[in-house]
C-alpha cells in the first residue's frame, strides 16, 4: 500500500511539473504527461503482482521447511476398497503439501499387528498412526463400546446421523482416556453373516461355531441367538473357515470380498446387525511433538481424504454385496425382527451395567 501511494505521489508531481513546462501549448508535452501516468500505473501494478508472487512463494517454502520424517500408518484393513483408499489419498495429500518432506508408509492387512497391537502402539507413541474400527474403545474406554452392540441402529443413515451429531464428542472423550486421536472416520459398512447354510431365523444359528472378536456385548447377543461363539483372531479367520474350525462369521461385505471369504462360505446373510466405521487414528504423544504448521497440514490432509472418498462411496455395501454375489455367494434376507427381539434385552442389560449413562438415549434420540 505504501508503494502504491508513493507511486501516485510521484505521478502527480510529474504531471504538475510537465504542466508548468507545457504552458506554451506544445502537444508533445501532453503526450509525455500521459505516458508518464501510464508508466507509473504499470509500475504500481507490477509491484503489486511481484508482492503477491513473493507471498505465494513464501507460503510454499513454509510448507516444505523443517525436519523431514516418516509417518507409519498401521492398518488392520486389506489394501483394497474405499477404506484403504482414504489412506492412499491421505498419503498423496501429505506428501504433496509438504513437498515430499513428510513421507507416509501404509502397512495394510495387519502387517504391524492386529487391532490390539496397533492401538497399543499408537497409545504408546511407537506407531504414529493406525486404521482400525472401535476395538480400542474396549481396551481403554469400555463405557463407550456401545457402538459394538448388535441391532443398535435402524439403518446406515441412523448410524451416520448419530456420528455426525455426537461422534466428535465421543471421540474426544475416548481420547482423554486413551491418548488416541480420531483424525478421520469412514463408513465401512454393515456387518453381515456368512455361513454354509441358510440363516433366516435365530434358530438357524443354533449350535453353529460362530467366529466373533473378543467383544463381550457381541458374544452375549450371539449366545442369545443360540450360536456357539468362538474367538478367533482376525488374521486366522480365513483358514478357520476353510478348515471348518468355525462354521460362520460376520463382517462388512467389503471385508468379506477383500479377504475372499466367499471361497469358504456359500451364503451371505443381510443381517446388517452392526453398522461400522473405519477410524484413522493418531498418537497424541507423537502429534504433540510436531509444529503447529505440520499439525494443521496433517489434519487437513485427513479431512480432504475423508471427504473425497465418502463422496465416491456413500454406501460401500451396495458395491460389495454385488461383488460377493458375482463371486458365487447366495444372498439371503433374514427375519431381522426376530433377531432384534432377542438382542434388545441383552443390549439393555449392557447399557445398565457397563456403558456411560445417556449414550443409549442419545442413539434413540436420532430420528
Amino acid at each position: 500500500m505504501k508503494r502504491k501511494i508513493m507511486a501516485l505521489v510521484l505521478t502527480a508531481s510529474m504531471v504538475l511539473t510537465l504542466a508548468a513546462c507545457g504552458s506554451s501549448g506544445n502537444s508533445g508535452t501532453a503526450k509525455t504527461t500521459a505516458a508518464a501516468v501510464s508508466e507509473a500505473k504499470e509500475e504500481t501494478q507490477a509491484t503489486e503482482e511481484s508482492g503477491k508472487e513473493e507471498s505465494k512463494t513464501q507460503t510454499q517454502e513454509a510448507a516444505t521447511e523443517g525436519a523431514s520424517y516418516t509417518i507409519n500408518v498401521a492398518s488392520t484393513f486389506a489394501p483394497e476398497g474405499p477404506v484403504h483408499q482414504v489412506m492412499e489419498e491421505f498419503k498423496t495429500n501429505v506428501e504433496t503439501a509438504s513437498g515430499g518432506r513428510i513421507q507416509v508408509i501404509i502397512h495394510p492387512s495387519g502387517a504391524l499387528g492386529g487391532a490390539r497391537e496397533v492401538s497399543e502402539g499408537v497409545h504408546a507413541g511407537t506407531i504414529e498412526m493406525g486404521a482400525l474400527g472401535c476395538e480400542d474403545f474396549e481396551y481403554y474406554a469400555p463405557e463407550y463400546s456401545i457402538l459394538e452392540a448388535p441391532y443398535l441402529f435402524r439403518d446406515m443413515n441412523h448410524f451416520k446421523d448419530f456420528l455426525s451429531t455426537h461422534g466428535d464428542q465421543i471421540f474426544s472423550e475416548v481420547q482423554e482416556k486413551s491418548g488416541i486421536i480420531t483424525s478421520a472416520w469412514f463408513y465401512r459398512g454393515a456387518r453381515m453373516i456368512t455361513a454354509n447354510k441358510e440363516i433366516v431365523e435365530p434358530a438357524d444359528l443354533k449350535g453353529l461355531k460362530f467366529r466373533l472378536p473378543s467383544i463381550p456385548v457381541r458374544v452375549s447377543v450371539f449366545e442369545a441367538f443360540g450360536a456357539s461363539p468362538t474367538i478367533v483372531d482376525f488374521s486366522e479367520l480365513y483358514m478357520a473357515l476353510k478348515t471348518g474350525t468355525v462354521d460362520a462369521q460376520e463382517n462388512p461385505p467389503e471385508t468379506i470380498y477383500s479377504y475372499k471369504y466367499y471361497e469358504a462360505q456359500k451364503y451371505l446373510i443381510l443381517s446388517s446387525h452392526i453398522f461400522t466405521l473405519a477410524r484413522y487414528i493418531t498418537s497424541e504423544a507423537w502429534f504433540e511433538t510436531l509444529t503447529a504448521e505440520d499439525q494443521a497440514l496433517i489434519s487437513q490432509a485427513w479431512a480432504d481424504a475423508q471427504a473425497k472418498v465418502t463422496e465416491e462411496y456413500p454406501n460401500p455395501d451396495e458395491t460389495y454385496v454385488e461383488k460377493c454375489r458375482q463371486e458365487g455367494m447366495e444372498v439371503i434376507t433374514p427375519n431381522n425382527e426376530a433377531f432384534i427381539e432377542l438382542a434388545a434385552p441383552v443390549v439393555q442389560e449392557y447399557n445398565d451395567a457397563n456403558w456411560k449413562p445417556g449414550l443409549l438415549e442419545l442413539v434413540n434420540s436420532i430420528k
